[in-house]
């Protein structure tokens, strides 16, 4: 008798693996394992591999029988995927099913071997679902303007005069522009009153109207001096991204340590010539050339994502969990990395972190989304990536990291999964520049 292998669709995104190894099978490769065992067992009285077979099976016997299980679900699970070509993604669940006579077994959903009896387990697995995209010809679409206005170079002379601010200590209230370094702690309203936690206290410096803080807490504090303690209650709004706050009511105790001015030089020839500008005339023609390409850049990603936000509100399906939850954590660690960089520690990253998870959430979601319905549309196309346009992209990318083509070469043949990677980059490019040729865009002034 063969291993039976039966798929059950649960959903569109879930199916379930229907296991049942025959009794025979389930003996020979117990026995199999009694053997290996032997090989190296070792019991007082007998030379290494000289233990009697009974002995082996006395002494070992649970070890074996889990080496058999551990060795028949690889196998026969293997032997699943190859029988159904699913696009499987995270790892799969498995449950024991309970056999006749072993019904009542509170803990039946654990796979155990019985002597003699066939092994039956179920695996239930996430795929990728097979979607039919509509709706992508002709996209009704806005493009923003690139163009660079006044307020843009005035940004940029700003940012300049920012870098060489001096920063002085000041025994006034604090004030609009003025930066403040602060301890606070904060007590969550619950039904036994105000209680500390953890994720509301630590350690900031933030500037005074910069959009740091939160509007009602920056309220509470702008006016502070230096040295002086600050304890208010504040209720935070109903839509706040933190879903554990919203709409709660906290009681903070700020310690304000420092105020500090920030002072700014003239923008002068002089200055600007430690920027690598000749003079102010130089300054505004590079910083507009500059200006513009940026610009330009952060409009085509803009017009893009809005491109696919409508593609995904014309094509619902539902989407592997697994595949959203790997895509947060990316996004996650990426955000943490780059906080580090900027000096945040521990403890403030992981109020930051706390405070970004809806947003994580949502674009995890977006993305994963993207990345189904743009492989689907490839497909449906028949659009794959030629050598010209891998050799292309190739250059692109030797260009962006300052390497050799060739360097990229011996990387891609040497890691396959690299390669394969790469050319999925290519071809859900070649998808995007299909679906904007044929969208209807107006250019937004």
């Amino acid at each position: 008798m063969e291993t039976q292998i039966k798929l059950e669709n649960v959903s569109a995104i879930q199916k379930k693996f229907l296991v049942t190894i025959p009794a025979a099978k389930v003996t020979k490769t117990v026995e199999s394992k009694v053997f290996e065992v032997q090989r190296t067992a070792s019991i007082k009285g007998f030379r290494p591999g000289k233990v009697p077979i009974n002995m082996v099976k006395q002494y070992y016997g649970e070890d074996i029988k889990n080496k058999a299980l551990n060795a028949l679900i690889s196998e026969t699970y293997s032997e699943a995927l190859k029988k159904h070509a699913l696009r499987i993604v995270g790892e799969p669940q498995i449950e024991g099913v309970a056999h006749k006579g072993h019904e009542n077994e509170q803990d039946h959903k654990h796979l155990h071997i019985h002597d003699g009896e066939d092994l039956s387990y179920v695996a239930t697995v996430e795929v990728v679902p097979e979607i039919e995209p509509k709706d992508y010809k002709g996209l009704s679409l806005e493009k923003p303007s690139s163009e660079v206005s006044a307020d843009d170079i005035a940004a940029v002379k700003k940012n300049l005069l920012d870098r060489k601010a001096e920063m002085t200590p000041i025994d006034r209230p604090a004030k609009k522009g003025d930066f403040v370094d602060f301890k606070y702690e904060g007590k969550m309203k619950t039904d036994k009153g105000f209680e500390s936690q953890a994720n509301l206290s630590g350690e900031r410096y933030a500037e005074i109207g910069s959009g740091q803080l939160i509007p009602e807490f920056e309220k509470n504090i702008t006016g502070a001096k230096a040295g002086e303690t600050k304890t208010f209650k504040m209720t935070y709004a109903k839509d706040f991204q933190d879903t554990n706050l919203a709409g709660k009511e906290a009681e903070y105790s700020v310690d304000v340590r420092e105020v500090k001015e920030k002072k700014l030089p003239e923008f002068t020839d002089e200055f600007v010539k430690d920027f690598g500008y000749e003079n102010l005339a130089d300054f505004e023609t590079k910083a507009k050339e500059n200006l513009a390409k940026n610009k330009a850049d952060e409009v085509d990603n803009a017009f893009r994502n809005s491109m696919i936000e409508k593609l995904i509100e014309k094509n619902v399906f539902e989407v592997p969990q697994s595949l959203v939850y790997s895509q947060i954590r990316a996004l996650a660690d990426d955000y943490a990395q780059e906080l580090k960089r900027y000096g945040f520690n521990e403890q403030m990253i992981q109020s930051a972190m706390v405070s970004q998870l809806e947003d994580f959430k949502k674009r995890a979601n977006m993305q994963v989304r993207a990345g189904i319905l743009l492989d689907a549309i490839s497909k449906k196309e028949k659009i794959e990536p030629k050598p010209a346009d891998l050799e292309a992209e190739m250059k692109k990318m030797a260009a962006t990291y300052n390497v050799e083509v060739s360097m990229l070469q011996d990387r891609f043949a040497q890691n396959p999964r690299d390669q394969s990677n790469f050319e999925y980059r290519v071809r859900e490019e070649l998808t995007i520049q299909f679906i904007l040729s044929s969208a209807k865009v107006k250019e937004k002034k």
